[in-house]
């Protein structure tokens, strides 16, 4: 008992640590853009950025958010949940989880939080119906990834953009990369008994997919909410520099929203800013206008996030009524 009411302090300074890094390495990565552009440039080609594109960005984002919970709903019927939750808890639960994916570090806690709290649809109160809930969420994330570099490896390879080297070997790598993701999260448990033990244990604790259409009718939705999220950033992108071509987003973008997932910063910033400057600048924007769309871009997002942050203070999980 001793030894591990010692080890859990340990754990929580080892955290509380990682969390500190991570702000400041956030922080830092804003002071080396600071020092490469003058922040007076940057918030002038800000300024440029109508109204109606911001918004219809926000339309555009807002949509693939239906998608999304629509997705998840696909999903779960696929891996034969018992008992859906109704769309209403659903949505809920989508939003408080965006919120945590956006303010959180790593991009992946609210997945965490999501899949937890959805365990009710596999009817099993037990940790089996939280893995399973996890499960589907992870499943979810694969899907999505998977069109992110489907779209990016096409866009590429139809639309190279000028001065960016040896990406179309990533390009196709990120394809063929994506192809072997949906198919490995599709039969992952009906190969762990032929895997080594120390691959094939956790594969066992992927749920099988029970139901193959409404897996694929996710995979079509992953697609589209990716392609709507091109439409976001080009909105911006479009309206901050006209001479960008939606050809150059579609290749820009996917590969800005993976920054997301950088684990070292708040949210991928600093990351997703210097990957707005070096795609969006090989196809000739100016590197303020480019930090300029990448903060617009993050405002949109950090708004989305906050709805849900004060959809969870309204209504917190704990005390929501399913039904």
């Amino acid at each position: 008992m001793s030894t591990q009411t010692e080890h859990k302090p340990a754990v929580n300074r080892r955290q509380r640590a990682f969390r500190w890094a991570r702000i400041a390495i956030t922080i830092g990565a804003f002071g080396y853009i600071m020092q490469r552009v003058d922040p007076a440039e940057v918030v002038a080609a800000g300024r440029q950025l109508s109204a109606g594109a911001f918004f219809l960005a926000f339309g555009f984002v807002a949509f693939g958010f239906g998608l999304a919970i629509a997705r998840w709903h696909a999903l779960l019927k696929a891996y034969g949940a018992i008992d859906m939750p109704s769309w209403k808890r659903l949505g809920h639960l989508y939003l408080v989880g965006f919120f945590y994916n956006t303010y959180a570090p790593g991009g992946v806690g609210g997945d965490v939080v999501r899949g937890a709290a959805g365990r009710e649809a596999f009817g099993d109160p037990g940790w089996a119906s939280v893995t399973s809930g996890v499960a589907v969420v992870f499943i979810e994330r694969v899907c999505g990834v998977a069109a992110l570099l489907s779209i990016a490896a096409a866009a590429y390879l139809r639309w190279p953009l000028p001065g960016v080297q040896n990406l179309g070997f990533w390009a196709g790598l990120g394809l063929l990369a994506s192809m072997a993701a949906v198919l490995g999260v599709a039969i992952a448990p009906r190969l762990a008994p032929y895997l080594p033990k120390g691959l094939g244990e956790p594969l066992r604790g992927l749920p099988r997919l029970r139901r193959l259409w409404p897996f694929v009718f996710a995979l079509v939705l992953s697609f589209c909410i990716q392609g709507l999220n091109v439409l976001a950033g080009h909105a911006i992108m479009h309206s901050l520099s006209p001479e960008v071509a939606l050809s150059e987003s579609a290749v820009a973008m996917p590969v800005i929203a993976a920054s997301a997932f950088f684990p070292l910063t708040v949210g991928g910033a600093g990351v997703r800013e210097a990957a707005f400057a070096t795609l969006y600048g090989a196809a000739g924007v100016a590197e303020p206008v480019a930090y300029a769309g990448s903060l617009s871009y993050w405002a949109l997002q950090l708004l989305l996030g906050a709805l849900g942050g004060l959809l969870n203070l309204l209504v917190p999980l704990s005390g929501y009524q399913r039904r």
